[in-house]
């Protein structure tokens, strides 16, 4: 899961990513912004946003509809 966090913050590509928010569980297209220790910073696309999660609440990553993770 680290390591799609990092492809979109290294390469500037949003990801699917599924994570806790209090008792919901959401799923959102994001693009991070900032991975630092253990906090990790998603700018959402819809709707438009900043979340600030631990990574423990990330629950899953993924590449982006239509994404295969190339160039």
């Amino acid at each position: 899961m680290e390591r799609f966090l990092r492809y979109s913050l290294e390469r500037g590509r949003p990801i699917r990513v599924m994570y806790q928010d209090g008792e919901c569980i959401r799923q959102a297209t994001a693009q991070v912004t900032a991975l630092d220790g253990d906090e990790v910073a998603l700018m959402t696309l819809r709707p438009r946003g900043t979340v600030i999660l631990s990574v423990g609440q990330v629950l899953s990553a993924d590449y982006r509809r239509g994404d295969e993770g190339q160039e």
